[in-house]
């Protein structure tokens, strides 16, 4: 075994705890490293990102272990990213993440340790056959998301379902949303297709801007804002329409980021 000694981040956006490894790693080893972070460091963690780190400035780009798009990694990043920055208070930081072409914007706010993030609109909704019901399937950058109304949580159904998703939609990550509309609650199920790894999250930027999709796709509102539980904490997503009269949704709250630490773990 080697052992490998890096920076490391932990963040906690309304419980989708995520761990950031902050220093340069091998694609190939990236699921290596979020095991063995989460065997050996920390088993709170649901997902780790690759921060590239610049020797004279703020960090270059951050990667998800599969490569796919994170809401809630983007936002925790943003914030990490905003200690380089100079200034005080609620500012705006550009960054780069996997999933998504092109810089996104976070705007944070160091005192309060607040960070959010507008969202790519959905690139389509469609629907797909389960188990004899049809569900709607909402197509975000690097995740396609599947929102389950009509049962409660069921890990078994998950993994029956994913394997139909998976034959229909090509993309690095996959997510079935259980949702009760009543009650603004959602428990979400991640599947990351280069790592095979499926974790029940805490909470889930994409899906709850799937959710918010979903349910303002006949809306004739011109703005949308909704409070989503989920099992670890709550995320509002915020919509408004853009030029071509479509929702774009941002997603938002309190992130807690600790001290940047030495880890050594084996591989």
């Amino acid at each position: 075994m080697k052992e490998k000694t890096f920076d490391f981040v932990k963040a906690d956006p309304a419980g989708n705890i995520t761990g950031f490894v902050v220093w340069p790693v091998d694609p190939h080893l990236r699921a290596d490293y979020t095991r063995a972070l989460m065997e050996q460091i920390d088993s709170s963690i649901e997902q780790v990102g690759f921060i590239s780190p610049s020797y004279d400035g703020p960090p270059l780009r951050m990667d998800m272990m599969g490569s796919e798009f994170c809401g809630n990694a983007t936002r925790s990043y943003g914030l990490y990213a905003a200690s380089f920055a100079d200034f005080e208070g609620e500012g705006e930081v550009e960054v780069y993440v996997s999933g998504v072409k092109g810089p996104m914007t976070v705007v944070v706010n160091k005192e309060k340790s607040t960070a959010s993030v507008e969202i790519p609109k959905a690139k389509a909704i469609s629907e797909i056959e389960i188990e004899g019901s049809t569900y709607t399937v909402v197509e975000l950058e690097g995740i396609v998301h599947t929102i389950v109304e009509d049962r409660s949580e069921d890990e078994d159904f998950v993994k029956k379902a994913l394997k139909i998703i998976e034959s229909k939609y090509s993309e690095d990550a996959y997510g079935v949303l259980f949702f009760d509309r009543e009650k603004s609650e959602m428990v979400p199920y991640v599947y990351v297709k280069d790592s095979d790894t499926l974790i029940r999250e805490g909470s889930c930027g994409s899906g709850t801007v799937a959710v918010a999709t979903y349910l303002t796709r006949d809306s004739k509102e011109d703005s949308f804002e909704q409070e989503i539980i989920q099992p670890k904490g709550s995320i509002v997503a915020t919509g408004r329409r853009d030029e071509e009269g479509d929702f774009v949704f941002s997603i938002g709250g309190y992130v807690e980021l600790s001290e940047v630490k030495k880890v050594t773990i084996k591989l």
